[in-house]
């Protein structure tokens, strides 16, 4: 009724692609070995086996390979990845001259064909079989899956990663810290003084009880306390807490305590070494972008390709983008029934976390974001709502100054952002 003709559909009709490689080699790789598979191009398999995570293991692959006629730069070789695991096989590997293809394991479940779908056996030789069938047949859109040697970029995550677990690790501490100063010095939080200010740890490491507090001249309590001084006092005063279960438990106060300001000082160091390997001029462009700080550009710019060579055009940039961290809307209906329009989350979660961070503060320094969050509110969105086309806004802009490399440039303000 639209003009076209549909296209047939069945096996025929989609026919495998041209192989360029006359072996493909597949791994299943858990911590300390692997299972793998060598195939010819045409699916029949030569060899099969579980390979140790060492150099006996690697040697176990070059004879394997050598007794079948086959060599790394001829063998396509596909694996799926696992967190830090695969990273020293894909290393390995290029190193030897082989092209390799790390998938993300929810590809590869998807791409699965008719032969293990409606059973879905999951063992370690099923999974191998799968990734050689996968790039059997999908060899030719694998290349964007291939993997690359950048040393550079996966120290700039690793650091990432590692400010995420001291941040994580820090707010835990604090958490705790609060909940021991409710036993053993609740005057302090009373008196309205944050647990992890640099007020109090002065203050609990000169009297870590409301007894002691009380103890010091006034002229030592107005110097730690400043104008909270009054405050505590009263508190002190006041409080409930059993002086001898408070002394017996000041030592692990003060274990928290320094505890957390260890942990500000290695996030502190974790942060200029963070800086020191990130590329200043890419950093400085993308904070050009109103609502990026140094901070979150340095987050995308950890995450972000060097080069956009292969991606296409600005507007299928922008889509791939959206879906690396995530921020790509994610439509579900069935029949009558249809689902909201959320986002898939299925990205990196730091570059969205500082990605939604410079976009809410876009809309305190940027007119003309101000004025789009404004219109989408007034169309009936809610906050979030709003906040996410923010975002994709923000990454719009994010690839125009990165494919031209220029800073970015604001538009003439408009009456509707004059307004805003």
């Amino acid at each position: 009724s639209l003009g076209h003709k549909p296209k047939p559909r069945g096996p025929s009709s989609n026919p495998p692609p041209a192989m360029t490689k006359s072996y493909i080699f597949a791994m299943d790789i858990a911590q300390n070995s692997a299972v793998v598979q060598l195939d010819r191009a045409d699916g029949t398999c030569l060899w099969h086996g579980t390979v140790t995570a060492d150099q006996a293991g690697w040697q176990t692959l070059q004879s394997a390979l050598g007794r079948h006629g086959a060599t790394w730069p001829d063998t396509l070789i596909i694996m799926e990845a696992t967190g830090i695991y695969h990273l020293a096989w894909a290393e390995r590997l290029v190193r030897a001259g082989g092209e390799v293809y790390v998938l993300n394991p929810l590809l590869v479940a998807r791409l699965e064909s008719f032969a293990n779908a409606l059973r879905q056996h999951k063992t370690d030789h099923v999974d191998v079989r799968r990734l050689a069938e996968v790039a059997r047949l999908h060899a030719d859109e694998l290349n964007r899956f291939r993997y690359r040697r950048t040393p550079t970029e996966q120290a700039r995550r690793q650091l990432d990663h590692t400010r995420g677990t001291l941040r994580r690790t820090l707010t835990n501490v604090k958490k705790a810290l609060q909940s021991h100063l409710e036993l053993v010095f609740p005057a302090l939080l009373a008196a309205k003084i944050a647990a992890d200010s640099v007020c109090a740890a002065k203050i609990l490491q000169a009297a870590p009880t409301a007894e002691a507090w009380l103890a010091l001249p006034e002229l030592q309590r107005r110097k730690l306390a400043a104008r909270k001084t009054e405050a505590l006092d009263l508190a002190c005063r006041q409080t409930l807490a059993d002086a001898a279960v408070s002394a017996a438990c000041v030592p692990a106060v003060l274990t928290l305590l320094a505890t957390m300001q260890s942990l500000v000082a290695n996030l502190e160091d974790c942060d200029q070494r963070t800086n020191a390997c990130q590329p200043t001029a890419r950093v400085r462009l993308i904070m050009s972008i109103p609502g990026f700080g140094e901070r979150t550009a340095t987050v995308m710019s950890t995450y972000l390709p060097e080069s956009f060579e292969g991606w296409g055009k600005k507007k299928k940039i922008t889509a791939r983008l959206q879906a690396l961290f995530g921020t790509d809307p994610r439509l579900r209906s069935s029949g009558k029934w249809v689902g909201k329009v959320k986002m898939s989350k299925r990205g990196i979660c730091s570059g969205r976390t500082a990605l939604f961070q410079a976009s809410f503060c876009s809309l305190r320094k940027d007119p003309e974001n101000a004025a789009y969050y404004q219109a989408l509110r007034d169309a009936g969105k809610e906050h979030k709502q709003a906040l996410v086309d923010v975002m994709r806004k923000q990454v719009r802009r994010l690839t125009a100054v990165l494919v031209s490399n220029q800073p970015f440039v604001p538009k003439t303000p408009s009456n509707k952002c004059l307004a805003a």
